[in-house]
């Protein structure tokens, strides 16, 4: 049943990232081969796993429409207003470099798109590298770098770095791996070697971008069916005067954006493949990451909230061992027009 489902999401990530707002059934269902029974059939599926997709009548055209979970103060709001402060933020989690499951060459498309939209802010959700477990037997085989060394020197050389571009990262429970086998600190040695590279905090941290409260958060344990069960959990406990605008959490490999006591919170995606641990437990690795568009008054509150999920199928994935290390350049970019 479970790899059912896993088989199921994976095709709706597929034509949901291939659907666009005013595209014609035509054009989906020539490039599918199906009915239009089936096409019923597909959106019906897409809403079960969380993505609201539906149709409209456009000159006569049955078209697409992608309802992406919005947040408006007004039904009038005017997004060119002086009174409103826009920014846009690419969010990322979970590339555990050291793994041979790392995926650096989609780090560095997301990267590019960032570049070539303009944003200045990334922020990195925990577990940047794949730390190491001394009682897990297998962990060494499952790894190109092994060590603090070699997987913080990974992230000093080979992590994009792009100018007028900065990253603002927490640590997961595999950073902090390092630190109970030996007192090592990845945080300390990135934040020295690269100054584009900003510490937030073990497990969470917090930065404000024109006021507006934003919180990265990596807890522990295991997912739950509903994958806003836990997010919502941890909103339930926080106090109204200390909640976040935008929480972003990371550790589940999942993919999920809602709206909850005024909180606007996203499950943000791996840059890392299914590892041998979700294989054997029948888990889903959601691979992707985030822009956010966001439209906020002087006072840091969201007038107008857009997640865009950007999601990579199998067809991106590279497998083989060690294959990034040896592949793939560092993206660099420099006298940008920032």
């Amino acid at each position: 049943m479970e790899e059912r489902k896993n088989i199921e999401l994976s095709f709706v990530n597929k034509v949901y990232k291939y659907m666009k707002n005013g595209m014609s059934i035509e054009t989906f269902m020539k490039k599918f081969n199906i009915s239009e029974a089936e096409l019923y059939g597909i959106i019906e599926l897409c809403k079960i796993y969380g993505k609201d997709v539906t149709l409209e009548k456009y000159d006569d055209t049955l078209v697409f429409r992608k309802n992406i979970r919005r947040k408006r103060a007004t039904s009038k709001l005017d997004l060119n207003s002086p009174k409103l402060i826009h920014n846009q933020i690419c969010v990322v989690s979970d590339t555990h470099f050291g793994s041979i499951h790392n995926q650096l060459h989609l780090l560095n498309d997301v990267y590019e798109e960032a570049y070539n939209r303009g944003i200045k802010t990334v922020l990195h959700v925990g577990d940047v590298v794949d730390g190491n477990y001394p009682n897990r037997p297998e962990n060494p085989r499952q790894q190109f770098l092994h060590g603090f060394d070699e997987q913080a020197g990974y992230v000093v050389d080979m992590y994009p770095e792009i100018e007028g571009i900065n990253t603002y990262y927490i640590l997961g429970s595999h950073d902090e791996t390092h630190y109970k086998n030996g007192m090592a600190t990845i945080n300390d040695w990135i934040s020295r070697c690269r100054k584009d590279m900003i510490y937030l905090g073990q497990d969470t941290g917090e930065i404000n971008i024109d006021k507006v409260k934003i919180v990265l958060d990596h807890p522990g344990g295991g997912s739950a069916q509903a994958l806003s069960y836990k997010p919502q959990k941890r909103i339930e406990v926080l106090e109204s005067h200390t909640k976040p605008k935008i929480l972003l959490i990371g550790h589940y490999h999942k993919s999920y954006s809602f709206s909850y006591r005024n909180v606007q919170c996203i499950l943000v995606p791996a840059l890392c493949d299914k590892t041998q641990f979700q294989q054997k437990q029948g888990l889903y690795n959601a691979l992707g990451a985030y822009f956010l568009d966001i439209y906020s008054d002087k006072n840091g509150n969201i007038e107008y909230f857009e997640p865009e999920e950007i999601v990579f199928g199998k067809e991106d994935i590279w497998n083989e061992t060690g294959k990034d290390k040896s592949k793939v350049k560092k993206l660099e970019i420099k006298n940008s027009i920032y």
